[in-house]
């Protein structure tokens, strides 16, 4: 009875979560297209709420590996609660034999999105400390709920080579994302880091119209329309690599905690693609009018 009343206790607490995980992405989108997209180009606030960008997008980041091996690993990592609420945890009656390369999947991309990128960067733009919070909040929930499903609530324990298919393709998916991820990122700071001569990246117009600075107390920030790549076809192909890469994640895991990640990659990634294109198409008069915001030839 009492291990029953341990599985259900927090099985309940999870199933809550993950279904206000799932809702919630629905109100960021919205949100989002309604304030728009305060980031990078999107913003110029330099005020007393704001902190180190390069310090704070580390600090927010690492949130989600932590929580997600503490999860995984834990027996129980919300026994700081059991003294003022009912919650306990769940009874653990099985290893998991192959969930642990989903978690070395998850911990090679945060060790890229956390400290690789933005130690890179040329320069970082200062923070909303309101903006650190809140991605801290969610990369906690989000660690919490994949971490937890890996290690204890997913029923597949079966090794990856017994996955077939859906193993392979959705780490094919999530390898390429990663690489595609990277490849564009690595576009727009060679552009960042050019000398202030004007002209663009990877074999576009070389005119001055396609270049941008501003300066201001968080630093001078430099803008150039990128090429190259899947830069012919969107504005914002980062984005739209990371949605496959996460997508690949959830296919090969088969987690509904990691297909709700993807959805709120998405309604998180989508609005900010649409407001970087829109700025592009406003700031620079000879912005290819064919390419898209996120998704190539859709959206």
């Amino acid at each position: 009875m009492a291990g029953h009343l341990l599985a259900v206790t927090e099985q309940e607490l999870f199933n809550t979560t993950l279904h206000g995980f799932q809702v919630i992405s629905v109100f960021i989108f919205c949100a989002l297209f309604l304030v728009g997209s305060p980031y990078g180009s999107q913003t110029d606030y330099n005020g007393v709420l704001t902190i180190n960008g390069r310090v704070a997008w580390i600090a927010m980041e690492l949130v989600s590996p932590a929580v997600l091996a503490y999860s995984y690993f834990s027996q129980d990592p919300l026994s700081a609660l059991h003294s003022k609420t009912m919650l306990l945890p769940f009874a653990r009656d099985k290893e998991p034999q192959g969930s642990l390369v989903f978690v070395c999947l998850w911990m090679i991309h945060y060790l890229n999105r956390a400290v690789v990128y933005p130690l890179r960067q040329p320069s970082r733009k200062r923070m909303h400390i309101g903006i650190m919070l809140s991605a801290c909040m969610f990369n906690a929930v989000n660690g919490y709920l994949n971490g937890r499903w890996l290690g204890v609530v997913g029923p597949d324990t079966a090794p990856p080579g017994a996955r077939g298919w859906r193993f392979v393709l959705g780490v094919f998916l999530f390898i390429a994302g990663f690489a595609g991820n990277i490849h564009h990122d690595n576009t727009l700071m060679r552009l960042r880091s050019k000398p202030s001569t004007g002209g663009t990246a990877g074999g576009g117009s070389g005119s001055t119209s396609n270049k941008v600075e501003r300066n201001g107390s968080g630093g001078s920030s430099r803008y150039l329309v990128p090429y190259g790549s899947m830069f012919a076809l969107v504005s914002c192909p980062h984005f739209f690599c990371e949605a496959v890469e996460w997508t690949g994640f959830a296919i090969a895991s088969g987690s509904p905690a990691a297909w709700a990640f993807v959805l709120n990659v998405v309604c998180n990634l989508a609005p900010r693609a649409y407001f970087i294109h829109q700025w592009y198409v406003r700031t620079f008069p000879e912005y290819p009018g064919s390419r898209k915001a996120m998704i190539p030839f859709v959206f």
